[in-house]
């Protein structure tokens, strides 16, 4: 009974429909991160110093501060200094770190589109027709994908952060998996649903859709 059961969950659940539900999260978190700076505030849990008066009582306490709120990093901060070393203007950090996000958000559901596109049957899949049934949206949200890593490549040559720039490249090579494993698997379905298409079991021709 339990094999049972765990085999109808492998044949549930595809491979590729869970990165697609991985990259639509991750776009879209990626996202909002540019629009979520968090609060920079003092951090009483930790105590960095103190001043006495003469008596050796304490008359001043000094806290590290932190940044507080929803937010994964705080892309102005870091951005910031990314400007100042190379004397850009500042004005410009929160219209490219939102037109950023923005983008992200566009993959993220773009992703998430395909997500829920995977989980219908193949038949209803491909009736939909238009970006989905020429595969244009897989392809575009794929290649967004890369130029957006791409670019913050670039970007992270151009300001000297290389751990950043081995976290993107390892993105780019994940991306291109992806796309590789994807592109595989649906090469193989439609070749078996076009056969189906094309011959009955006995011989006979069906009929075009």
């Amino acid at each position: 009974m339990m094999k049972g059961f765990f085999i109808r969950i492998d044949k549930c659940v595809n491979l590729i429909v869970i990165l697609f539900l991985f990259w639509g999260v991750f776009w879209i978190l990626n996202g909002a991160d540019k629009f979520m700076d968090g609060e920079l505030k003092p951090n009483y849990s930790l105590l960095k110093a103190v001043l006495t008066d003469t008596d050796g009582v304490v008359t001043h306490q000094f806290y590290p501060t932190d940044t507080f709120g929803w937010y994964g990093v705080n892309r102005n901060i870091q951005v910031n200094s990314y400007f100042n070393r190379l004397s850009l203007p500042k004005g410009a950090i929160y219209p490219m770190l939102y037109i950023t996000g923005v983008i992200e958000i566009i993959l993220g559901s773009a992703f998430l589109i395909l997500f829920v596109w995977s989980l219908f049957p193949q038949e209803k899949r491909e009736n939909l027709g238009g970006l989905f049934k020429n595969r244009t949206l897989h392809r575009l949200a794929f290649k967004g994908s890369t130029l957006v890593f791409v670019f913050f490549s670039f970007a992270d040559i151009i300001f000297g952060d290389r751990i950043e720039l081995w976290e993107h490249g390892t993105f780019i090579i994940l991306c291109l998996i992806t796309y590789d494993m994807w592109y595989r698997s649906d090469q193989f379905f439609q070749k078996m649903r076009k056969s189906k298409i094309e011959t009955t079991p006995s011989g006979s021709p069906f009929l075009e859709e």
